[in-house]
């Protein structure tokens, strides 16, 4: 399998979303399909968006956002000794089950942090709670620090569904000097 990691083009979207859907039906990601599927894998604040391939198939993407999504992004940053203006959070990560294995979500994470760090940003992320689906071993084992933990305030189902979402840093090797 040929694999690759570019930046986003408009035109892989269709390809984003059939990516997308496997994932979602295979690992409720995301928890709740979205109505607008391509409003959701262009969300406010992107700074870069990133593709993998797989023998030319878009398999999944990456995006590298603002930080203004950080669920806890003041308490983040003071775990960084950063302003919040100096986040930048990595969001809509997803792979294919089919390029699983191949490293793709390391090099999509790498690519980001090496981006964040040139534009004077550290990363950060949230991801869903282990029981949830979300992939945090994934996340721990690359190096990144658990920071906080709270309740989703998205989440628009019965309170004691609320899923538990966890704040991460990227590795100390991709911290920016205040």
């Amino acid at each position: 399998m040929q694999t690759n990691i570019r930046p986003r083009r408009d035109d892989d979207l269709p390809g984003c979303v059939a990516a997308l859907r496997i994932v979602q039906r295979q690992d409720s990601y995301p928890l709740v399909w979205p109505a607008d599927p391509v409003g959701w894998l262009c969300p406010k604040g992107v700074l870069d968006a990133w593709v993998c391939t797989a023998d030319d198939e878009v398999v999944g993407q990456l995006l590298l956002r603002d930080g203004g999504d950080l669920e806890l992004r003041d308490t983040v940053a003071g775990a960084a000794g950063l302003p919040a203006d100096r986040l930048a959070s990595v969001s809509r990560l997803f792979v294919a089950p089919r390029a699983r294995g191949t490293g793709l979500a390391a090099r999509l994470i790498d690519t980001a942090i090496a981006t964040a760090a040139a534009q004077g940003r550290r990363c950060a992320l949230d991801v869903l709670d282990a029981r949830w689906g979300g992939p945090t071993a994934l996340y721990e084992r690359l190096g990144w620090r658990r920071v906080a933990t709270t309740s989703a305030s998205w989440w628009s189902g019965p309170d004691a569904e609320r899923p538990v979402v966890h704040s991460y840093l990227a590795p100390d090797r991709a911290s920016i000097p205040a």
